[in-house]
């Protein structure tokens, strides 16, 4: 009778329809931003605004090392918010229109700066985008941490919004093509037009999620101090050893990032970056739908080194193959080689919401704002590592950068370089990204271990319950 009861606790159901749709479209928001300013921003720095590789490179790094001081401040400060919005929902409502403000700023070039001019510009702007990205991002992906207890409920709804957000991350892969296209290759004018179209949507999405949304998890008593943003990542060995895999997966984001210069170079034919890039998006899609199936068959630390394994291999497989076969097959053989990378956006998030489980049974704290403040800046240092490490290599592989690609200068690159650049898209995050696998074997919060602080969450909930005459 007592399993009944307590398999009844763990099974309840909160979330509405309507949210689960709501927090896909935020997702899909966000995700548009961070999409555009991650994939596209690294080249119109370089290519269109003419500003020197080291410089760029410098700037992502230096920006992350300052998001390292602000995401976990941002963290503390939600965990320590009491309104009646909620601790997540009131950042998500109020930050969303400077933040997508701040994206379109990202690609204006505006004419007449000098070259001085220009870096202040470059590093006044995406320094600022990206506290604002902060201040919304961190209480977004800890929503549904508060919103529900139930862990499938978590799982559906991270997978739903990671598949939208899948999408979101590729709209302006398609909005550029089909811009190319109609400006007949104005590459200044389609990214200064698709950052404006993403930056007047993504604020109505984002909005709406923060009004409809309801946070259902009361907040512990106990509120943290400033410092503990910061020592919490070293108390909580689990969430540590999640955080040191997770940053280590950088490597693999050389992939999607290198993907312009290998058709703009190697095939000569920019055009060809959607032909490239969307069926590893659509495999990508199609892994995060089949991870809550897969979560039901291996907990979340196995599919986790499965699917980078898999991944590597087949990069590995593709570096073989070689840059001198035809594009299309470069292109159909990066649709198995992404079908993984889907897992591994899900299976993270997932594991964070463990963590948080897993303090709060032994130390009586709710942490989401902190947990997920460090997942963003796991992100965002990652993003940044890959940036600067992106222009390591270019400068390494002798890359000869367009002197204005508004004139439709595109350099000839030696052989040398094309192997590089190729050498980039495959083999170095094949190898690279396998050290990721290394600190999961020192995470135990799998099988009967978290079922039983599952359980014992619920039971105590429910008790406090009882004794308040409130609910859940």
């Amino acid at each position: 009778m007592e399993e009944v009861c307590q398999q009844d606790l763990l099974n309840k159901k909160y979330i509405t329809k309507k949210e689960y749709v709501w927090f896909a479209l935020a997702t899909f928001a966000s995700s548009a931003v961070s999409g555009m300013a991650q994939g596209y921003l690294l080249f119109f720095y370089i290519s269109i605004m003419n500003i020197p590789m080291v410089a760029v490179g410098t700037m992502f790094l230096v920006s992350k090392i300052w998001d390292g001081i602000n995401d976990p401040i941002m963290g503390v400060i939600a965990d320590k918010t009491r309104t009646k919005w909620g601790k997540m929902r009131p950042y998500l409502i109020f930050g969303c229109i400077p933040f997508s403000l701040f994206s379109i700023l990202l690609f204006v070039n505006w004419r007449g700066l000098t070259p001085s001019e220009q870096i202040i510009y470059m590093y006044a702007t995406y320094i600022t985008f990206g506290m604002l990205g902060t201040v919304t991002g961190v209480p977004q992906a800890g929503l549904p941490a508060v919103v529900s207890p139930n862990i499938d409920e978590r799982t559906k709804m991270i997978s739903i919004s990671r598949i939208l957000g899948s999408v979101g991350e590729q709209s302006a892969l398609v909005l550029i093509s089909v811009g190319l296209i109609l400006t007949k290759s104005n590459y200044e004018f389609t990214y200064t037009g698709t950052a404006v179209i993403i930056g007047l949507i993504a604020p109505v999405l984002m909005l709406m999620s923060g009004l409809v949304i309801r946070e259902r998890i009361e907040p512990t008593s106990k509120t943290p101090r400033i410092l503990d943003g910061f020592v919490y990542l070293f108390r909580n060995k689990e969430f540590l050893m999640l955080i040191l895999a997770n940053l280590l997966t950088f490597f693999r984001n050389l992939v999607s990032a290198i993907i312009i210069y290998i058709v703009c170079y190697i095939y000569n034919n920019g055009s060809l970056q959607i032909a490239f890039a969307l069926p590893g998006a659509i495999a990508s899609m199609l892994g995060m739908l089949f991870a809550p199936m897969l979560k039901k068959r291996f907990n979340a630390k196995q599919l986790f080194i499965l699917a980078t394994i898999w991944h590597s291999v087949c990069l590995t497989i593709v570096f073989f193959v070689g840059y001198t076969t035809p594009w299309y097959i470069i292109a159909a053989l990066m649709f198995v080689t992404m079908l993984p990378v889907g897992i591994l956006n899900v299976v993270p998030s997932l594991m964070a919401a463990d963590t948080i489980d897993y303090w709060e049974f032994t130390h009586g704290q709710r942490q989401e704002g902190i947990t997920y403040s460090l997942m963003g800046l796991r992100s965002k240092v990652a993003s940044g590592l890959k940036d600067y490490f992106l222009t390591v290599l270019l400068a390494f592989f002798l890359f000869s950068q367009p002197l204005n690609i508004l004139t439709g200068h595109l350099p000839k690159q030696s052989e040398y370089t094309k192997q590089g650049l190729f050498m980039i898209f495959t083999i170095i995050p094949a190898v690279l990204n396998l050290t990721s696998i290394i600190p999961m074997f020192f995470y135990t919060l799998t099988g009967e271990k978290i079922n039983k602080i599952q359980v014992k969450l619920a039971l105590r909930r429910e008790k406090e319950k009882l004794e308040s005459g409130g609910a859940i």
